[in-house]
């Protein structure tokens, strides 16, 4: 090989590694020290260039043609979502986070006893998602209705909320793009898996069917502050609903007062309402609330006594009784 011909492979492979060298500068990050997170929103049906694009606009990439090269050469799938990235990621960082879909999450914390009105309220009051209340309200409702429990007639005219108690209390995480739909067809489909196998196998042992059993699970849950009195409050109900006697519990009247009140007065307790356990000898028609496991496990094993009253003292422990006698005798000894 002569020189001219070894001069000019020489030039070749540095002209090469020239390119390499530059196309690999323009896929590292565009600033190592700014960590500032940007929410990027991937949409559905975007093509590559669009994406390429869309990041160059942003900021969060040197150049769009060599990222969407980058793209081409790995035949990447990407993903559709909301992702967080920053100057500080590089380009192989963020195409294999929009290959996997590793989009961003926001957290969602349901208290034992919330109702679907606080949870959607909660949901609402998001800064992202920008979720809306009426969206919220019939993803719900429509859920519920598809929800296989046929004990359930949640169709009924007087239940207020179909969905009540098909929440599990817990924290869950969704992603970011989740629509209303989406984020309440996963919470009704959680109780589907979990809880409702639990009920009709508990109920398939006793005189209540699955959803009563999760009625008296909710009532539980509102009326015991204390984890400890759970079984023992089970107990007052059943023995109330074997004697016929109305439950009288003040939460089933809070429920459909249209805000919660510190203390009921006996005008509270006469409104007309099927949930209101003060005019009725029976179950409210539905759940007034999403129960938690120790409330639930209380409904299907209570414990065995002879109360049938119960009154709360200020720390919120209750005094149970078996007679309206010593219901009131105990009362006169604490006033």
């Amino acid at each position: 090989m002569n020189l001219k011909k070894r001069a000019l492979i020489f030039l070749l492979a540095i002209l090469v590694l020239a390119v390499f060298i530059r196309t690999y500068s323009l896929l590292e990050a565009v600033n190592e020290k700014d960590q500032s997170q940007q929410i990027v929103e991937i949409r559905s049906g975007m093509s590559g260039r669009d994406i390429s694009n869309l990041l160059a606009e942003e900021g969060l990439i040197k150049s769009a043609d060599v990222f969407y090269l980058l793209i081409r050469v790995k035949n990447s799938n990407l993903r559709s979502g909301h992702y967080g990235f920053s100057p500080a990621d590089d380009a192989f960082s963020i195409l294999e986070s929009l290959e996997k879909g590793d989009e961003l999450q926001f957290q969602l914390t349901v208290p034992e006893g919330f109702t679907i009105r606080e949870i959607i309220e909660r949901l609402a009051g998001l800064e992202r998602p920008d979720y809306q209340r009426h969206k919220l309200a019939e993803a719900f409702n429509d859920q519920a209705q598809l929800l296989n429990f046929e004990e359930a007639q949640l169709q009924r005219e007087e239940i207020i909320e179909a969905a009540e108690g098909l929440v599990i209390p817990d924290t869950y995480r969704f992603p970011l793009s989740y629509s209303e739909e989406q984020l309440v067809r996963d919470l009704i489909n959680n109780f589907n898996r979990q809880r409702l196998p639990q009920l009709r196998e508990a109920a398939a042992e006793s005189e209540y069917d699955a959803y009563q059993l999760l009625i008296i699970a909710s009532l539980i849950e509102t009326e015991g502050k204390l984890d400890s009195e759970n079984e023992i409050i089970a107990s007052v109900i059943y023995n109330r609903l074997d004697r016929g006697m109305p439950l009288q519990l003040d939460a089933t009247v809070q429920y459909v007062l249209p805000e919660r009140k510190s203390r009921l007065f006996y005008v509270d307790l006469e409104v007309e309402s099927p949930y209101n356990t003060y005019q009725i000898d029976q179950l409210p028609p539905a759940p007034i609330a999403n129960p938690g496991t120790r409330a639930l496990l209380a409904a299907i094993e209570p414990a065995e006594s002879d109360y049938l009253f119960y009154f709360a003292r200020d720390d919120g422990s209750h005094v149970f009784t078996e007679s309206y006698q010593q219901h009131l005798e105990k009362q006169r000894q604490l006033d």
